[in-house]
């Protein structure tokens, strides 16, 4: 039996200009949730999208010592996410719960971040679709996009099916099956 495509809702929280503010809201309103990273790194001109993170307890994550959120060293900010959608059934696998692994995933390999080393390499191992959405820091007032880079659909539909990433209303980018197998390059 093939499993069904997975969707997965990311509301997306910010922008939170320090470390310390993030990491005390991120103590008391996230247990679950994945963490991105907008600034620039030493040498940089742009401001850009650098590091996608998932934590069970993100505020242990959110600090200077950080082995890659350290290297972004100006105009840094962080966006909490937390999941919207329900974990799909079935016995789980991993400790991780999978729409935070498949969330990550989706957003390190097709968006290509120049931080993350973890899941860039290899393809999502099932069909998944992530829809991202951002709100204020009052948890309630909707913002625009962030970065232009940052889309806000990122589908993997199947190993030889396109896979894209969709900005609503501006443009969208498809990658043909195979092309988008052989990786960032």
């Amino acid at each position: 039996m093939t499993q069904q495509h997975l969707m997965i809702a990311v509301n997306w929280y910010g922008p939170y200009k320090d470390l310390d503010h993030a990491r005390e809201c991120a103590r008391h309103d996230y247990v679950h949730g994945l963490y991105l990273a907008i600034g620039k790194c030493r040498g940089e001109r742009m401001k850009i999208l650098q590091y996608v993170g998932i934590g069970n307890a993100i505020h242990t994550r959110l600090n200077d010592r950080h082995h890659k959120l350290g290297l972004i060293s100006r105009e840094r900010e962080i966006w909490l996410g937390e999941i919207a959608t329900a974990e799909p059934s079935g016995r789980r696998l991993k400790a991780t719960r999978t729409t935070l692994d498949f969330a990550e995933w989706l957003h390190a390999r097709f968006l290509r971040l120049p931080l993350n080393d973890k899941k860039t390499k290899a393809l999502p191992t099932r069909s998944v679709t992530v829809l991202n959405r951002w709100f204020g820091l009052d948890y309630e007032t909707p913002k625009r996009r962030p970065h232009k880079d940052w889309p806000d659909l990122i589908d993997y539909p199947d190993f030889q099916l396109p896979a894209r990433t969709v900005w609503f209303g501006v443009r969208q980018r498809r990658f043909l099956a195979p092309d988008y197998a052989a990786g960032p390059g």
